[in-house]
């Protein structure tokens, strides 16, 4: 009976092979999607900062075969441009696709995180992996929603999705978070209480950088209010008037490695972002955003910003807060490959978050030096951001950026 069973489904197969569709069908699909490749690379070659999510179907209707483009992007000329080159290879494209953010959200495609912590993933899955993480009362743009998630644009412009934790808002309620006063959390951990009391019922908990809406004061409690509108109290001691705190934001060398330093030996996290784990951009991101200012989130977004110190001859060019780049050096046969960064302390020395030691540490580039560490010998780049805020555009501190003014 299995023989038969085999038998009769490979006639099937045989059959429905035959009944595959035309071969310039196929041809034209084929093209369709060299050229979505095309378009790709020149519009949107990475999908952690632009959206180009395409795909293809031909429909056979009474007038023959209709090729519809179907998905999402965040890039209107790369629609123009893909329709474009399907006419310039005689293909009509019927247009079906979704610019973001996605009209379907209506006027809420703004968004506050309201956990301490919010793990932000590659796709609308909770198995896939972690991107990235926002705090407590960061801003966010809502791109669109699929399936309960939540596509957003992070401040730094990374694109990826949450599941939930977003409190979203239309352009009013975003501004009225935005001018409201707020407090901003200043120690490592903290709990935001129903009443000021210590021993009071926990409502969430509070990591360095967190950010509330003030809502008066009681004894030696901030009264609060959450972004997803929940009523709070924290303690003072744990905690700083948000506009007092960005005025006295000064992100120099030394304040920036202070900063820095104060994540020694806490844990390594894919992903991570937070005093509670950090993986190696995220660490060095968090410690310039404690001081005040936002820079790209991955390592290989990190190294296309600030100035270039060339390190051919040594380390001798290196300054304090310096990011410095591991990985693969661009041959005829490959290009650069950034894998990890760190930051620069002096004296041959840098503080990283350390896959290998599963926290943050401070190891030796000198290899006579006991804390050395072999990652040392993958020294790839170097670059200098401080005295590049505000100038450059991927190196931006809180005051003047658009979503928190």
């Amino acid at each position: 009976m299995r023989k038969n069973l085999g038998f009769f489904v490979g006639l099937l197969f045989i059959f429905g092979a035959c009944s595959a569709p035309s071969s310039k069908e196929d041809k034209n699909i084929v093209q369709l999607k060299a050229l979505s490749g095309d378009v790709k690379k020149e519009h949107a070659p990475d999908r952690r900062s632009r959206t180009w999510e395409v795909v293809f179907r031909a429909d056979t209707t009474d007038k023959g075969v209709v090729y519809v483009a179907q998905g999402v992007t965040t890039q209107p000329e790369a629609k123009n441009a893909l329709i474009a080159a399907a006419a310039s290879k005689g293909i009509s494209l019927l247009d079906s696709i979704r610019l973001l953010p996605d009209s379907a959200l209506g006027d809420k495609v703004y968004g506050i995180t309201f956990l301490s912590v919010n793990n932000i993933r590659n796709a609308p899955e909770h198995a896939n992996e972690m991107d990235t993480q926002t705090l407590m009362g960061m801003p966010v743009r809502i791109l669109e929603k699929r399936n309960g998630w939540l596509r957003i644009c992070t401040p730094e412009g990374y694109i990826s999705w949450v599941n939930s934790s977003i409190q979203e808002m239309t352009k009013e309620e975003a501004d009225h978070w935005v001018k409201a006063n707020k407090i901003i959390v200043t120690t490592h951990y903290t709990l935001f209480r129903e009443q000021p009391s210590a021993t009071s019922a926990v409502v969430r908990d509070g990591v360095w950088g967190c950010i509330a809406k003030a809502d008066g004061e009681q004894g030696a409690y901030y009264k609060v209010v959450l972004p997803d509108g929940k009523s709070a109290y924290i303690p003072k001691a744990d905690a700083q008037k948000f506009e007092e705190w960005l005025v006295k934001r000064n992100p120099t060398a030394a304040n920036v490695v202070a900063s820095a330093k104060q994540f020694m030996g806490f844990p390594y996290l894919w992903g991570g972002t937070s005093i509670k784990a950090v993986d190696c951009s995220g660490f060095v991101k968090s410690s310039f955003y404690l001081n005040g200012v936002i820079i790209p989130r991955d390592a290989s977004q990190q190294v296309q910003a600030g100035e270039e110190i060339d390190i051919q001859n040594g380390l001798v060019l290196l300054q304090p807060a310096d990011l410095i780049f591991f990985g693969r050096k661009a041959t005829e046969r490959s290009s650069e490959r950034v894998t990890h960064v760190g930051l620069y302390i002096g004296n041959g020395k840098f503080i990283h978050a350390s896959s290998s030691s599963g926290c943050v540490v401070i190891n030796s580039l000198l290899p006579d030096a006991p804390d050395y560490t072999t990652t040392a010998q993958s020294l790839i780049r170097a670059k200098r951001y401080i005295h590049l805020i505000d100038k450059d555009k991927e190196i931006v501190s809180i005051a003047k950026h658009p979503w928190y003014l």
